[in-house]
This record gives structure tokens, C-alpha cells and sequence, in this order.
């Protein structure tokens, strides 16, 4: 049975309701049914593929917004581990090693005026 058929097979059960209805119970039911139309909206094809009504589209978004934002900061962290664990370790050693061979001093690591040092080492000749 479609729509149109169960339509015309009730009708004359709503027609005999209806005339026992008295005027103030039809106004309210037309205000009613004013109202609910005032707030129907035509329904959202969801991928092109199926209809659903705007109330479950912004469901569905809002949902998919707060799993998103829940999983993003174990998202972040697990990645920061990640490249923490396979960024390669500096051997503190070898930098002491690079330190003491090198040819500027210590001290020109730890000035503040390096870029000072350095020129003043360069024009002098004794680099």
C-alpha cells in the first residue's frame, strides 16, 4: 500500500473526526500545524546518495567535529614521541670532542659578542 491509497482509505475516518472537532480545538490545530511547517526544512542529500533531514547533517558534522578534537591532542603527542624517538641522539661526547679540537676557544661559544670576537679575530690575522 503507497502513500496516496492509505491517504483515500483513512480520509473518511479524519472527515467524521473532524466535524466533531469544535472551533477552538481547529484553531489550535491549525496554529499546530503552522508551526511545524514554519520549521520543516526540505531534506539534505547527504554524498549526493541519500536524503537526510538538516537536523541529522548537522549531527553527523558536530559529531565528526568532537571525535577530531578529542583524538587530536593523542594524535600530536604520539607524533611528537615519534619523531623524538627516531630523531637521532646527539653523542655528548663527540660534541665535547668537537669543543676541544676545534680552533676557536670555549669562551667564543659562551660570549655574547661573538659576531664581535670573531671580526676582531679575523681582521687580526690569528684566526
Amino acid at each position: 500500500m503507497n502513500e496516496k491509497d492509505f491517504g483515500q482509505k483513512i480520509r473518511p475516518w479524519l472527515d467524521r473526526s473532524a466535524g466533531a472537532i469544535g472551533e477552538v480545538q481547529a484553531t489550535r490545530l491549525r496554529a499546530a500545524r503552522l508551526r511545524a511547517m514554519d520549521h520543516w526544512q526540505e531534506p539534505v542529500r547527504l554524498l549526493g546518495v541519500v536524503a537526510v533531514g538538516p537536523g541529522t547533517v548537522q549531527t553527523l558534522k558536530y559529531s565528526v567535529l568532537q571525535q577530531v578534537l578529542l583524538w587530536l591532542p593523542i594524535i600530536v603527542l604520539l607524533a611528537t614521541l615519534a619523531a623524538k624517538a627516531l630523531a637521532p641522539e646527539a653523542d655528548l661526547g663527540e660534541l665535547d670532542a668537537q669543543l676541544l679540537t676545534g680552533e676557536l676557544p670555549i669562551d667564543a661559544f659562551l660570549d655574547e659578542d661573538f659576531d664581535q670576537w670573531l671580526k676582531n679575530a679575523s681582521g687580526s690575522g690569528s684566526f
